[in-house]
């Protein structure tokens, strides 16, 4: 890496900077996701980069459809979960857009509705780390075409996605022209490019706080980026402590504490290669001598805040899990041929019951299938994959028919429009894996009172290894399973289910993991059915060694 020494900073590897122009580095607030655009003839192509044992990866493109005209200035949300960007369609205006983010896959752009992209030219937006507003850059009406004239709006975002009326942000923010927008994630700080005068076609990257009265303190350049070259607007990595920004078409990145400049020694907002007298935004000089009036005045204006108090408490900061679950219950079945059965929807609103009332599973989160069709239960396993996270908590409870074919050594859930002679409508237990490993979730756990394939285990030792404390099972991604038996058929009134239901009712453990709970009553379904119940790490579907841990209210 090549370092430029006046100001400490360092310019990304090789595999970044390429032949084109890299721009627009933003970063998600655990510091572990970067996204950076790098410029074509036809736009900006969008590169992501995760961060591992403290080092960026190499990049790799996102795919964004080929119709999309001219794609520019991308922000990554600072959960990971929405990339923001514009399209620039020549003399047709630029649209702001947003687009789902499962690591490199992508969803469909969905265009900001009409009270954000106003005809004219969006760009450049900024989301607040907790989703609740948007900031973006509008060109000015009637502005100069040779010396383009933008202004800085937001737009509050209420709980159901809806956008408010923009608001042009007042003086001093909005002054000349304004651009490039980041807001931090404490919602406070701002950083945005500004021009240093009405006549100048230069550009610094400034910052501002906002009070807790909305107003907002003036303008302080940061120093270290406006050194020569043409800066832009930073992204801020709160683990790291790292400035990420783009200057004359490289990406590099600084130490936070020479970003930032309120707050610390004057030798260290100045810099190596400035000298002791500073141009304001204005152009004027700053006068060295100062009054005691204005000293007063300077210690009274909104200094930035510590590093600490600029959002990225997510170093202390442990995100809340989500609990979902899909829960079937299967009675009745549309082939004669296939025996109807009387337990598993009751068995299964039981459990939903048990999980709503007394574990952190919000009922919105449930999702109850009585005797569903092979389509029903495929769709909302899709529609799973749709809405599930990274922190995710799934369960799948099924109880209905199983069958295990002995000739293709495959095992199958019976679908109410299952038919006896045909395997067309049932779902392999393959089918489920395959979703299981799918899911972004960090943990799943699959509770199958039906006949289930053995062989879906990594191992059947699955009691030899000493129980981990929680804390070590929720920080590790898992995938296991709890089945009622392996080959054997299993009978209509379930033990399993049976005693599974009541060790979760007599449970009085805070936090309990999957295997806990099943050890609990493991022998108690052994010494009264036939069956011998089943749990272990479900084979080749992402589990690193943790286990889904049960929360009680």
């Amino acid at each position: 890496m090549a370092t430029l020494t006046a100001n400490s900073q360092t310019i990304f590897p090789d595999e970044f900077n390429q032949e084109g122009n890299e721009r627009f580095p933003s970063i998600t607030s655990d510091g572990k996701t970067l996204l950076f655009a790098r410029e074509n003839s036809e736009g900006f192509d969008f590169y992501l980069s995760n961060k591992v044992d403290g080092k960026f990866m190499p990049p790799t493109q996102l795919v964004i459809p080929k119709d999309m005209p001219y794609p520019t200035s991308p922000m990554i949300s600072y959960d990971g979960r929405w990339i923001y960007f514009s399209a620039i369609n020549g003399e047709n205006g630029s649209d702001l857009y947003r687009i789902k983010r499962w690591g490199r896959r992508l969803g469909k752009p969905e265009l900001l509705p009409e009270i954000i992209n106003s005809g004219g030219y969006e760009m450049f937006p900024s989301i607040t780390k907790n989703g609740d507003g948007l900031y973006f850059t509008r060109l000015k009406e009637g502005s100069d075409p040779m010396n383009l004239q933008y202004a800085i709006y937001y737009a509050s975002i209420d709980k159901k996605g809806n956008f408010g009326e923009p608001v042009k942000l007042p003086e001093p923010v909005n002054l000349y022209s304004e651009k490039e927008p980041r807001i931090m994630p404490d919602g406070k700080t701002l950083v945005f490019l500004s021009k240093i005068s009405d006549e100048s076609f230069d550009y610094e990257v400034m910052y501002v706080t906002k009070s807790d009265d909305g107003s907002w303190s003036d303008p302080m350049p940061m120093v270290a980026l406006n050194n020569g070259g043409s800066p832009h607007s930073p992204c801020i990595d709160g683990i790291a402590k790292k400035a990420y920004y783009s200057k004359d078409g490289s990406l590099a990145y600084i130490d936070m504490s020479k970003v930032f400049t309120s707050g610390l020694k004057e030798e260290d907002q100045m810099g190596e290669a400035h000298a002791s007298v500073e141009k304001s935004r204005s152009g004027d000089q700053a006068d060295e001598s100062k009054t005691a009036e204005q000293q007063k005045q300077e210690d009274t204006q909104p200094k930035i805040s510590p590093f600490s108090d600029l959002g990225f408490d997510i170093v202390e900061y442990k995100p809340q899990p989500v609990y979902r679950a899909v829960i079937i219950g299967i009675n009745q079945y549309q082939d004669e041929k296939i025996a109807n059965l009387d337990k598993p929807e009751g068995d299964a609103a039981s459990i939903e019951e048990i999980l709503v009332s007394n574990y952190t599973f919000p009922r919105e989160n449930v999702i109850s299938l009585k005797s569903p069709t092979r389509e029903q239960i495929i769709e909302t396993l899709d529609n799973l994959m749709e809405v599930s996270t990274e922190n995710d908590h799934i369960l799948i409870f099924y109880a209905g028919h199983g069958h295990w074919d002995p000739r293709r050594k495959a095992g199958y859930w019976l679908p109410s429009d299952a038919k006896a002679k045909s395997t067309a409508n049932w779902v392999r237990n393959s089918t489920i894996k395959e979703y299981i490993a799918s899911y972004r979730a960090k943990h799943v756990l699959l509770v199958s009172d039906a006949c289930f394939s053995g062989g879906i285990f990594k191992t059947r030792a699955a009691f030899d290894d000493a129980e981990k404390s929680i804390k070590s099972l929720e920080k590790l991604p898992s995938r296991k399973a709890m089945t009622s038996g392996t080959l054997k058929e299993v009978p209509d009134e379930s033990v399993f289910v049976k005693y599974l239901q009541k060790r979760l009712l007599e449970n009085t453990e805070k936090y309990i993991s999957a295997r806990s709970l099943f050890d609990s009553f493991r022998v108690a379904v052994m010494n009264n059915s036939e069956n011998v119940p089943q749990f272990g790490v479900i084979n080749s579907t992402g589990d690193e060694g943790g286990d889904f841990i049960f929360i009680k209210k």
